[in-house]
């Protein structure tokens, strides 16, 4: 028999103990809350429900306000804010890297020298590179053999790719996309799994933050990635909780250094030794922003996961002095 959560969502966020009853459990009752349960499995299907009144959670869904007839917790299917998530966190990557910018999960200062960049090859063949043939090239690849740092590279050209495709407006080029969400889902598992093991050895501290940064971020954009698609397609998404937990440091600035030198002034500190890694959940991050830094020094994987996780309307309620 499948285990459900046993907890309501209020309780599960204020990580408290739930006394389950119907219609509210104790402390929701006593408070005075909205009581909502997520009786969804603990591990969540790899695809969603088609049932638009199923509950569930979607991290998308503060984009635009829901009709009110549709429970809250439910996105409205095409929402057109997917789209410009789409659009600056996975399409801008590629010519932000060819004019040497860091980009939302890419940064053209990380060494690759010992491995081939599946990144770069996109890059260099630029916007005609994107075709269905190079696109079945990389994925021939075996990312459980090839050094960690090109199997990091395979993934962030995966991304764009799959981003690319699945939102077009192609049906044909939609439908062989969809159908390698399991591959990209595969060397997700992967690097998260085995990267730390598999750490390049005798990298400089700035070069070690980088890599380890590199792969979060590239981990928690290809959670979204699906997550998008599907509050897309469905209006519904079932891995919030797992993307949520997911971690990467918060530092606003380390991202947006271009040398040794600024990601040492970035963080404030003296030596890179001194710098290490500083590390919250996309949760933990969300909750605690207060609107105070809307573009976070211009890292827009920042800025993205806050307003895909709070909204820009909750955001300026909670800036000191917003109405």
């Amino acid at each position: 028999m499948t285990a459900l959560r046993k907890a309501c969502r209020n309780c599960t966020t204020s990580k408290r103990k739930c006394v389950v009853q119907l219609p509210k459990c104790t402390r929701c009752a006593q408070k005075g809350l909205g009581c909502t349960y997520d009786l969804e499995p603990l591990k969540a299907p790899t695809r969603p429900p088609l049932d638009k009144d199923s509950s569930g959670y979607c991290i998308m869904k503060t984009f635009k306000s829901p009709a009110s007839s549709i429970d809250p917790a439910i996105c409205r299917p095409g929402n057109e804010g997917t789209l410009e998530f789409v659009r600056l966190g996975y399409l801008s990557v590629p010519g932000l890297v060819r004019a040497g910018k860091p980009a939302v999960f890419v940064h053209p200062k990380l060494q690759l020298h010992d491995s081939y960049n599946h990144f770069a090859a996109l890059g260099e063949a630029g916007k005609g590179g994107l075709s269905y043939e190079s696109f079945k090239s990389l994925i021939e690849i075996n990312v459980k053999t090839v050094p960690v740092r090109e199997a990091l590279t395979a993934l962030q050209a995966l991304l764009v790719y799959l981003a690319t495709f699945l939102f077009s407006s192609s049906q044909v080029d939609q439908s062989r996309a969809e159908n390698y969400l399991n591959v990209l889902s595969e060397w997700t598992q992967n690097l998260l799994e085995s990267a730390r093991a598999r750490m390049p050895q005798h990298q400089s501290p700035w070069q070690e933050w980088l890599f380890g940064e590199s792969v979060r971020r590239a981990i928690i954009l290809s959670n979204m990635l699906s997550l998008l698609l599907y509050s897309f397609r469905y209006g519904y998404c079932s891995r919030w909780l797992f993307l949520e937990s997911l971690p990467f440091d918060r530092r606003a600035g380390l991202w947006m250094a271009e040398s040794p030198q600024a990601w040492i002034a970035a963080a404030r500190v003296r030596t890179g030794e001194e710098v290490g890694e500083r590390l919250n959940s996309l949760h933990e991050f969300a909750e605690s922003c207060d609107g105070s830094d809307p573009d976070f020094g211009g890292d827009m994987f920042l800025a993205l996961l806050t307003l895909g996780h709070n909204g820009a309307r909750r955001n300026h309620e909670r800036r000191p002095g917003g109405n």
